[in-house]
């Protein structure tokens, strides 16, 4: 991946990766405002789909290099979800592939149905936030990662997709050092203080009222875009099952909907698996993207 460039979206200063040619694809990262998540986490698939796509790499709404929330009302999913949406506006994109890892997913699926022409196929990996509420999901796996302080930044960034991933070995030194550059942002910090104090009460709120919502769109037949759905079988904190539950909810009305697991893959299923799922997503938009 090449520098990162920077364009404003409603106001914010977001932060993009861009590259190749062809038909436009959206990598969305997962996380939430203030998390270490960010668009470098792509950096295993981003050159090589860029072979056969325009591909884009944003960080969301407060992570990453992009702005946090101008307003404190707008901490909150749904105004992740328009910061997505409208960066597709920004940069023209029709008929593009979307590409939503974890809390990535949630916003692609919304604007799959919101704003169906901009929207061409949908990959969907690993996804706790889109798919149905499930008791098999662990309650606390994100709480126990906070338990014993860090001894340092890269201790630090390390513990989540470490524990998060079937093999910590995709977790290289320079994955490492672009969550750590993240991490001493002062915008970084000022975020998680808004998270501390926002989060219970607003933000998780509006997560569960945006996926019931987006669900229900579903359930309405609105979701048109041909979807694959990616999982680690072995993920710790999005357990296959609520990859099961997702696709018995689409695959009904949506015949074009496939459903890939990997083993031996946690919830970094593309990057620990990065070569076959660059070539199964390419694979499958040639064949089923409208």
């Amino acid at each position: 991946m090449q520098e990162p460039k920077t364009v404003r979206v409603d106001g914010i200063e977001t932060s993009y990766y861009e590259a190749g040619k062809g038909r436009p694809m959206v990598l969305v990262h997962g996380g939430q405002i203030g998390s270490t998540y960010n668009a470098f986490h792509w950096s295993l698939n981003f050159d090589e789909l860029a072979k056969q796509f325009h591909v884009y790499a944003l960080d969301k709404l407060g992570q990453g290099h992009t702005g946090n929330p101008v307003r404190d009302e707008d901490y909150t999913m749904a105004a992740t979800i328009a910061h997505v949406h409208a960066f597709l506006k920004e940069m023209e994109i029709e008929d593009g592939v979307l590409v939503g890892h974890s809390r990535g997913a949630l916003p692609i699926a919304r604007i799959a149905m919101e704003d169906p022409g901009r929207v061409s196929a949908l990959i969907i990996f690993d996804t706790n936030t889109l798919a149905p509420e499930d008791p098999s999901t662990p309650t606390n796996f994100y709480e126990l990662l906070e338990v014993e302080p860090p001894i340092s930044e890269e201790e630090y960034v390390r513990r989540e997709p470490e524990a998060n991933s079937y093999s910590p070995e995709h977790v290289s030194a320079e994955f490492v050092q672009a969550m750590v550059e993240i991490v001493r942002l002062e915008k970084t910090k000022t975020a998680r203080t808004k998270m501390r104090n926002l989060g219970p009460s607003q933000f998780l709120p509006d997560v569960k009222k945006q996926r019931a919502d987006t669900l229900a769109m579903i359930g309405q037949n609105k979701l048109m875009a041909p979807t694959l759905i990616i999982w680690g079988f072995n993920d710790p904190s999005a357990p296959v099952k609520l990859g099961m539950d997702l696709l018995n909810l689409l695959a009904p009305t949506l015949e074009r909907t496939q459903f890939h697991i990997f083993n031996c893959a946690g919830h970094y299923a593309f990057r620990e698996h990065a070569d076959e799922i660059n070539r199964l997503i390419t694979s499958f938009v040639s064949e089923n993207a409208m």
